[in-house]
């Protein structure tokens, strides 16, 4: 136990730590998409599943002793071989072969550490409790993801933790190999198994549903708030937090109320159903998160109780981990890959909310009468968002699409009292762009770009033959400011919307300007090219409610500026909810010694344009003062936490 206890704490540790390391560092390279972080938990339920194969293999086909000799040759060759840093691409192929490339080999040690100890522990302790192991493994991993984001990532460089973590994983396997030492000396008698022998298939078949309801309501919770507020680490890291949480409550005690846990569940999808009907359109983003904590938190507990409630002797133990983690890969692949090919919009969350409600009213179907139909009605209420949500997707749709980069929907709105038809495109529940249907105003920038916007302003200039780009088309407004003679180079990630803004919309088609779509990551795309010379490049790429962080880097911003000419303008579009950019935009400006100012104009439902914040870098403007002490974002170090509303 004196080595064991720490290899299993050391082990979750790491291996729960490079999660959001390795997704942060992936961002970039995918145009800062939410689904980056759904490829990754994909990736890591499914090493996980091998590695916990492996495991239950290893412990049933050979000799204790003959076990120890095999892991530490697996030890030493995950510690040899060589890793390759990552590529840029796109979809969720391309994130899994990074993935795969980068930290394969460690995080498929790591991933074998936890079964492989615990039945290890039940050889060479026969009176222990090995479950406990589960137990603290699991809260180790909650504290590496709560360092992450809230302690190191403040701190530190991904190099800088890159570097801590290689550290940190060569200590690991020191202890890996002195854990088989101590096996090989002892080399305690075990009973020869076959490997799905013991265990009935019902049985089994329960161990891998119950987890693969939990991970896939993981999965869910985190791509909706991935959504609707921004794809960062913070926002990977709460939801799996108490998915983890839920593990360790459950496996640290001997009882469990499975009855008690359903009420709360339900109470739980209550809370969610709540955020889902009522917050999600406000920016209560404190409020929202701590709803869907709470709602995922009681379901897994529900989900894991049963799974606890099911666990079988010692001598089965890796049989156990392997199927529960066969369970995790399965709700990971069907919410975060299958899902996307069988569902037009982001549906996961809410239908698995009426999928637990169901199995909440099962559970308590033997209760008392007052409880069956408190039940249900709460089941009813929980299940109200999937029917709601699934009927806004079609009100008014013209077209919809799905793919890595998010979920697009074009829909028509009528005319009101107050304003004409217009179309709209947004991506999840934020609007990318409008244009009203009336032939006459069909050319009037709507949206963020009004004529009394910064963008307004400034395309509004007078001057000829202009080279203006924007990073992020949307619905192509910002073309309705082109001239004859300019020129206006767009770069767009989503395929998606450029097949959308070009035939559901005429923003493009009816520009005076000369129109250029560049697809592909924008960064990538003006890292490699000479400089442009713009007049203007206006930044205007929305990832969720906001711009990703690595379009606002120290080097993305040199970027920016070398193809922007001498007196030309960097323009930036900061509107959003949740976070407070402008101080970030003033350090980068004053860091690159240029002066910015902030530009902020209402929202007129009359005329479909919406408040809009932008920040312009022109040596033209009065000098806006960065916040004292806001730190410069770099590709190497940036965190969200200080730029929070």
């Amino acid at each position: 136990m004196l080595l064991i206890g720490p290899a299993v704490v050391l082990g979750a540790f790491l291996l729960f730590l490079v999660q959001p390391l390795e997704g942060k560092r992936l961002l970039p390279l995918f145009g800062g998409s939410g689904a980056v972080w759904s490829a990754c938990l994909l990736f890591f339920q499914s090493v996980l599943l091998v590695g916990y194969l492996y495991s239950h293999a290893l412990t049933r086909r050979l000799r204790p002793a003959h076990q120890a000799l095999a892991h530490s040759i697996t030890v030493l060759a995950c510690l040899l071989a060589p890793r390759f840093a990552a590529s840029s691409g796109g979809g969720s192929a391309s994130v899994l072969a990074a993935l795969a490339i980068s930290v394969g080999l460690p995080y498929f040690l790591l991933s074998t550490t936890s079964p492989l100890l615990q039945h290890w522990y039940s050889l060479l302790e026969p009176q222990g409790k090995p479950y406990r192991l589960s137990a603290w493994g699991n809260a180790a991993c909650a504290l590496a993801l709560v360092s992450f984001p809230f302690l190191l990532e403040p701190r530190f460089g991904l190099r800088q933790l890159s570097a801590l973590w290689n550290w940190i994983f060569y200590a690991q396997c020191a202890l890996l190999l002195g854990c088989a030492a101590w096996l090989w000396r002892l080399n305690p008698d075990e009973p020869q198994r076959g490997l799905v022998s013991g265990t009935p298939f019902p049985a089994r078949l329960r161990w891998i549903l119950w987890p693969a309801l939990g991970s896939a309501f993981l999965m869910a919770t985190t791509t909706h708030l991935c959504q609707v507020v921004a794809p960062a680490p913070l926002l990977w890291v709460v939801p799996m937090l108490v998915y983890l949480l839920s593990f360790v409550l459950v496996f640290a005690r001997d009882t469990i109320h499975i009855h008690r846990a359903a009420r709360r569940a339900l109470l739980g999808l209550l809370a969610m159903t709540a955020s889902v009907l009522y917050l999600d359109l406000q920016a209560v983003f404190a409020a929202k998160v701590v709803l869907y904590a709470c709602g995922l938190l009681l379901v897994c507990l529900f989900c894991h109780g049963e799974l606890a409630a099911l666990k079988p002797e010692p001598g089965r133990i890796t049989s156990y981990w392997t199927h529960v983690a066969a369970g995790g890969a399965l709700g990971s692949l069907a919410a975060g890959s299958l899902s996307a090919a069988v569902l037009p919009g982001y549906f996961e969350l809410p239908l698995l909310m009426a999928a637990a409600s169901a199995l909440c009213v099962w559970r308590l179907w033997r209760e008392s009468r007052w409880m069956r139909q408190a039940a249900a009605m709460a089941a009813i209420l929980s299940a109200t968002p999937a029917l709601a949500i699934v009927q806004n997707h079609y009100t008014g749709l013209v077209e919809a699409g799905r793919n890595f980069y998010g979920s697009l929907r074009v829909l028509d709105e009528p005319a009101s009292a107050v304003r004409p038809a217009q179309r709209k495109m947004l991506n999840g529940i934020v609007t990318h762009g409008a244009q009203f249907r009336e032939p006459e105003l069909a050319q009037t920038p709507t949206t963020y770009y009004s004529p009394a916007s910064a963008a307004g302003l400034l395309l509004n200039r007078e001057s000829s033959g202009r080279r203006v780009g924007i990073i992020g088309l949307g619905t192509g407004t910002l073309a309705a400011y082109g001239r004859e003679g300019d020129v206006f180079e767009f770069y767009e990630l989503n395929p998606m919307v450029i097949e959308m803004a070009q035939r559901d919309f005429t923003f493009l088609k009816s520009s005076k300007a000369k129109i250029r779509i560049v697809e592909g990551d924008a960064r990538l795309s003006l890292a490699a090219m000479a400089p442009a010379n713009y007049d203007a490049l206006v930044v205007d790429a929305f990832s969720g409610d906001s711009i990703p962080a690595h379009l606002l880097t120290r080097e993305a911003f040199a970027i920016y500026l070398r193809h922007v000419r001498p007196g030309g303008t960097l323009a930036l579009h900061i509107s959003n909810q949740y976070l407070e950019l402008a101080p970030a935009i003033r350090a980068l400006a004053a860091d690159a010694g240029r002066p910015c100012v902030q530009i902020g104009s209402n929202g007129d439902a009359a005329r479909g344009v919406l408040a809009a914040t932008w920040m312009l870098v022109d040596q033209r403007v009065a000098e806006g003062r960065a916040k004292a002490g806001f730190p410069v974002w770099t590709d190497d170090w940036n965190s969200l936490l200080p730029a929070l509303k």
